[in-house]
């Protein structure tokens, strides 16, 4: 393993109940050449709490994540019992591909419903491929977490997600983490769901415990769990 990664060991419990909870490990690299999702940033475990909170509504699905850097989400929906859960990031990314394989060795027990598939969001070949190996029906939840990073590629990932539920299931949807680094940040993300003829539902981290976790990597960040979904109201 490369002397640049070094692990974090993450637990998600029931009110402090051992009996009721998991542990998962992820790497990370703080080298300052690399890419910026080659480390875990707060929105991660929020969105891991969520589906642990909510594990019910995860267990024997097929789960998609998209902008998977360290890829908590992912691996705590495969630890809780996910039926597949598929890991996508840009392969431009140097770095991620050999960390997120070391990363599975850690999690052994669980990387046998753990795939690996690169997705460069601008390239319509990278999509169209993702898409006939794993749509319509071999996805049930798409999940993202901090995704909305850059305001000039929101609406590069809100097309994206049109054409992944334009090819999935009706009930397909997006459960993802964002944080407010400015006040206009909603403002353009709301602006864009409209557009694209969706809807989003923010969901108050309150529902799932999300307010209090891991407050050494969340506190101080403004961060909002929500879903979007095609709004076929309105086609």
């Amino acid at each position: 393993m490369s002397q640049l990664y070094s692990n974090r060991q993450l637990i998600f419990s029931d009110d402090n109940n051992d009996k009721e909870s998991i542990s998962v490990i992820i790497l990370e690299t703080f080298d300052t050449s690399s890419s910026y999702g080659l480390y875990l940033w707060p929105c991660s475990p929020i969105l891991a709490q969520f589906i642990w909170y909510n594990r019910n509504d995860f267990i024997g699905k097929n789960i998609l994540e998209i902008g998977a850097g360290t890829s908590l989400p992912g691996l705590v929906a495969a630890k809780i019992g996910a039926q597949n859960v598929v890991l996508c990031d840009n392969p431009k990314i140097d770095q991620w591909l050999s960390l997120i394989t070391e990363t599975l060795k850690m999690n052994s027990m669980i990387a046998d419903r753990i795939r690996i598939e690169s997705l460069d969001w601008c390239d319509e070949k990278s999509i169209d491929t993702l898409i006939k190996k794993y749509f319509p029906s071999n996805i049930d939840i798409i999940i993202g977490s901090d995704i909305f990073f850059h305001k000039k590629d929101f609406e590069t990932i809100i097309a994206l997600l049109d054409k992944l539920f334009l090819n999935g299931n009706s009930s397909v949807k997006f459960i993802g983490t964002i944080e407010r680094r400015s006040r206009s940040t909603m403002l353009k993300l709301n602006h864009l769901i409209g557009i694209w003829n969706m809807k989003l539902e923010i969901i108050p981290l309150s529902y799932f415990n999300g307010e209090t976790i891991y407050p050494n990597i969340v506190a101080g960040h403004d961060i909002l769990l929500f879903f979007i979904m095609k709004d076929n109201i309105k086609e």
